[in-house]
């Protein structure tokens, strides 16, 4: 049903999906692993709490999003929508698979990751770079301390943004 309020149209068939969590250095990234074509295929998707709640081989229909791009429905109806380009081979990292949860353990995660100060924490790390880029701003433009702290501050949340927006998964 989710998929005729996406799009205005309902896919019929359903594939088997799962959610998954690939961790690469200090970034961890959620994925939606569908079972298409005969083979595996990997999503990065946005997360929300909702899918703390997709159990293992649940049935997913693919359908478009108004502007085109694919979106998953999961059962009980969970809406994932890709984040990125869809893989054929194995994301960098390693995988670690996303246990099923009771509705007690879904209610206690979703608070506790769902919020806004564990999602900072998880994307901060790419702020490191802000100081770095304001440093270098002085270099090539000069200027004072006024703008390095302009520079970095900016660099910073940007960093931040980008790495919130790329897909990052709290979990």
């Amino acid at each position: 049903m989710a998929c005729a309020l996406v799009t205005g149209r309902l896919m019929v068939t359903s594939i088997p999906a799962r959610r998954v969590r690939f961790q690469h250095r200090m970034r961890s990234r959620g994925y939606l692993e569908v079972q298409e074509n005969g083979g595996r295929a990997w999503y990065p998707v946005y997360f929300h709490t909702g899918l703390l709640a997709i159990v293992p081989d649940a049935g997913a229909r693919m359908c478009r999003s108004i502007l085109g791009r694919r979106a998953f429905v999961v059962e009980p109806g969970i809406l994932a929508l890709p984040s990125g380009r869809r893989r054929s081979s194995l994301p960098p990292g390693a995988p670690l698979d996303a246990p099923r949860l009771n509705e007690s353990d879904l209610r206690t995660r979703s608070a506790r990751f769902g919020s806004l100060p564990r999602r900072i924490m998880l994307d901060a790390p790419a702020a490191v770079a802000g100081p770095i880029i304001g440093l270098l701003w002085l270099v090539v433009d000069g200027g004072g301390f006024a703008e390095f702290l302009a520079v970095s501050l900016l660099a910073a949340v940007t960093a931040i943004w980008w790495s919130a927006i790329g897909g990052s998964d709290p979990s």
